[in-house]
């Protein structure tokens, strides 16, 4: 298929003995081979082999681009596997709409350069400030469509549930990992818009009322619509609960906090699911424990979340620093473009905010960048974002994919 998008020349698909000209795919075990190495040998054939299917999908992403960068195949073995777990972006769609095509194009994209992961970031809002200061009127948005909560989902764009499991297929085909983020508790004004009662009048409506029992069984409720039954809407192994920027100007919300961080993870662990979250930990730093095994923090700001020490309690992190890979268009702070020319000479996933791990170090999973739309309404349009992601995809699909090595 990706073939004939590039070329215009749909190949057959067959299976036998490969003959002079074909490219042929061999999959094979090999004890102790990384999950998705794979070894390319052209000759008179173009033979990809792997023990995984996602292996040999990064050797056909190979081919496809040795192949628009030659008239010829250069012949020669090469054996090839990424650095890091984790290859990803994130995209902001709470604040901005993107409408199911783009993000269709954009998993086929990441999938060309062998960038595994695409992050949905499904709720947020826009700053007070630019709205009157008035809670009621600034900008909101719940992007998913919802049973469970008739009238949640956001009248300016949103995704039914059909196109967003038909979303996760395609992706799957690609290569790519979608890992739906409902953020809460903070940037959670879409849902106490939605049901005042259950926002903070302490800290803001952007804030849930982490005291009441009723945000509990209105989360709960929310989680469960996406996850629960045997085709749930979200699909992959991996569900982000958000946990950013939550006040932490008391030690009783600070232990508050923790709880419902903890009760989370544990909450989409009982559907099977793998938990990621936002590094907020060394930002709410308390007593109450907080589940680390088997749990990705994505750790953006060591103010909040200090890498080091989020290591030694046993967490996986994603490299995802705001201060080198944050996009935020045509907002006058973090980048407008990233500075590719920095990233390609002299950043890979083990330097987060500068907090430098060793390549390879297993605590590291790997490096996402990301496009917050802070400035709602603002005039960028889904091509402008695009002309600030697609150079980005790929200077971080190679620090990614080679770490400090990149060639």
């Amino acid at each position: 298929r990706s073939y004939a998008e590039l070329t215009g020349k749909t190949l057959a698909v067959i299976k036998g003995k490969a003959r002079p000209g074909d490219f042929a795919f061999v999959q094979r075990k090999k004890k102790g081979e990384a999950d998705e190495a794979y070894v390319l040998t052209i000759k008179q054939t173009a033979q990809a082999e792997a023990h995984s299917l996602r292996g040999l999908q990064w050797a056909a992403s190979t081919l496809l681009q040795m192949t628009r960068q030659n008239a010829s195949l250069p012949q020669g073995v090469a054996q090839d596997a990424p650095a890091y777990e984790m290859r990803g972006f994130m995209i902001d769609c709470g604040r901005k709409f993107f409408p199911m095509s783009y993000l269709r194009n954009l998993v086929k994209t990441l999938g060309y350069y062998k960038m595994n992961t695409l992050q949905v970031h499904l709720n947020d809002n826009g700053f007070r400030q630019y709205f009157g200061d008035d809670w009621s009127k600034t900008q909101a948005a719940f992007r998913l469509e919802s049973t469970t909560y008739p009238g949640l989902t956001a009248k300016d764009g949103s995704y039914s549930k059909a196109e967003f499991v038909a979303l996760q297929q395609l992706a799957d085909s690609c290569g790519v990992e979608i890992i739906p983020e409902i953020d809460v508790p903070a940037h959670s004004l879409a849902f106490t818009q939605y049901k005042p009662e259950i926002g903070s009048k302490e800290y803001g409506m952007d804030h849930l009322d982490l005291f009441k029992p009723e945000t509990y069984a209105f989360v709960d409720g929310l989680f469960r619509e996406y996850l629960e039954g045997k085709e749930p809407v979200f699909r992959g192994k991996r569900v982000h609960i958000g946990t950013d920027e939550y006040s932490n100007a008391k030690k009783e919300v600070v232990e508050k906090f923790r709880a419902f961080t903890d009760h989370y993870i544990k909450y989409v662990e009982s559907f099977g699911k793998q938990a990621m979250l936002w590094g907020a930990l060394t930002h709410a730093k308390g007593d109450t424990p907080v589940k680390a095994d088997n749990v990705v923090m994505s750790c953006w700001y060591n103010g909040y979340a200090n890498p080091v020490d989020m290591k030694k309690q046993g967490y996986r992190l994603v490299s995802i620093p705001d201060g080198a890979v944050y996009i935020v268009p045509a907002a006058g702070y973090y980048y407008d473009y990233l500075n590719c020319h920095y990233l390609y000479n002299s950043w890979s996933p083990a330097n987060i905010g500068g907090a430098k791990f060793e390549e390879g170090d297993p605590a590291v999973m790997g490096g996402m960048f990301a496009v917050w739309n802070d400035h709602a309404g603002n005039g960028i349009s889904v091509t402008d974002v695009q002309d600030r992601v697609f150079p980005a995809i790929q200077t971080l699909a190679a620090k990614c994919w080679s770490g400090s090595h990149v060639t």
